[in-house]
């Protein structure tokens, strides 16, 4: 994808407020890295299970984990979004 794509699609910011806004993440780090954690164990008893019970509780636990994970980096998203929005209504960063 390029700039382009991304202009047309809106997903920017207009060039005249590129590096006005605050670049600091909004993704709460110590539930992220718990959900990474889970998700990879998830994965090792995928492969210890070896195709029994314990291989099924894996990919239910890696499954919720991709969940989990998704939803809070979307709402990291929603979060840098409204902060964007309120830096750009108030003209300060």
């Amino acid at each position: 994808m390029t700039i382009e794509d991304l202009r047309e699609q809106g997903v920017l910011l207009p060039e005249e407020e590129w590096d006005k806004h605050s670049l600091k993440t909004t993704v709460r780090k110590l539930p992220l890295a718990v959900a990474l954690l889970l998700a990879t164990v998830g994965c090792v008893l995928m492969f210890l299970g070896d195709g029994g019970q314990l291989t099924w509780v894996g990919v239910a636990l890696f499954i919720v984990m991709l969940y989990a994970i998704t939803w809070m980096l979307d709402r990291a998203v929603a979060r840098q979004r409204e902060r964007v929005r309120r830096e750009s209504a108030s003209g300060e960063p």
